[in-house]
């Protein structure tokens, strides 16, 4: 069935509801759990919350790509996996519309559901457009471009 293009789009679009689906509700849940926390005092800082929700909805958005543990960062090595780059900008656009710019929730979902479907439909110019500013913001984050070896060789006696 996946060998069909049009059930592969069909599969690209219901996919791309699904992963915007995850990350706002993981951004939601984690906005509203930390909103109602009275165990500790809210930020003098920040009048909403911030990591939490970017966080839980850069993780709903990943499915699960640095398990097992043992993968370390390979998945964001080189900018080279469209789900962890959609996963991390997404949540970040998301509460920016929401919560600094007053865009309605659901018209925030659904700019970031295009931005996901459209990523996956035309990889060529979604990456052209990205390629630079994740090779920027790598180079600021210092995120090795090549990964480390996960076994160090132990010389025996």
């Amino acid at each position: 069935l996946m060998k069909v293009e049009v059930s592969k789009k069909i599969f690209t679009v219901a996919f791309g509801i699904f992963k915007t689906t995850q990350i706002v509700g993981g951004l939601e849940l984690a906005a509203k759990a930390v909103a109602a926390e009275d165990l500790l005092p809210h930020s003098a800082y920040f009048p909403i919350a911030l990591a939490a929700p970017l966080l839980c909805g850069f993780v709903g958005g990943c499915g699960g790509a640095f398990l097992p543990f043992t993968n370390g960062l390979a998945p964001i090595e080189e900018g080279k996996v469209w789900n962890i780059r959609a996963a991390f900008l997404a949540p970040l656009a998301y509460l920016i519309m929401t919560r600094f710019c007053g865009v309605e929730m659901l018209n925030a979902k659904m700019t970031i559901c295009v931005f996901r479907i459209l990523g996956d439909l035309f990889p060529g110019p979604r990456d052209s457009m990205l390629g630079p500013m994740t090779a920027a913001l790598y180079k600021g984050t210092n995120v090795r471009s090549s990964p480390l070896p996960t076994v160090v060789p132990v010389k025996k006696a």
